[in-house]
C-alpha cells in the first residue's frame, strides 16, 4: 500500500507540472501560448508544430503561423533576439458565443530539433 500512495503522489505532481489556468474573457480571443525555434542570429531553424491533442469542449483553437517577440532570458546567448519579431506558430482559443464557464484544452508542440512538449490549459471563461 505504501509504495502504491507514494507512485500516486508522484504521479499526480507529473499529470500538473504542465498544466496552467488562465481567465479567458468571453467572446475575445485569447493567445493560449506560442513557439518558435532561432539561431543565434535570430534566424529560424524551422517551424515548430502545434497539436490540439483534447479540444475544449466550450470553445474552439485556432492554429497559425505569425510573427512573435521572443522571450528568452538575458543569460541566453539569443536574448538579442526579443528585441524582434521572428517566425513562429500561435495557439489562439476563443470561448463558444455566449458561454461563461469553465474550458479545458491540450496541446502538443514539436519542434526541429525534436523536442516534444505538451501543455493543458484550464479555462475559466467570464
Amino acid at each position: 500500500m505504501r509504495s502504491f500512495t507514494i507512485f500516486a503522489i508522484l504521479l499526480l505532481s507529473i499529470s500538473t507540472a504542465d498544466a496552467q489556468t488562465k481567465t479567458v474573457i468571453a467572446g475575445k480571443p485569447f493567445r493560449l501560448d506560442f513557439a518558435y525555434s532561432t539561431n543565434p542570429d535570430c534566424a529560424t531553424t524551422g517551424d515548430v508544430v502545434i497539436r490540439v491533442t483534447s479540444p475544449p469542449s466550450n470553445g474552439s483553437v485556432a492554429i497559425s503561423k505569425s510573427s512573435v517577440s521572443p522571450n528568452f532570458p538575458a543569460s541566453n546567448i539569443r536574448s538579442a533576439c526579443n528585441a524582434r519579431r521572428v517566425p513562429g506558430t500561435i495557439a489562439t482559443y476563443v470561448a463558444r458565443r455566449g458561454y461563461t464557464g469553465p474550458d479545458t484544452v491540450s496541446l502538443e508542440m514539436i519542434f526541429p530539433s525534436g523536442v516534444h512538449r505538451q501543455q493543458t490549459y484550464y479555462l475559466m471563461v467570464r
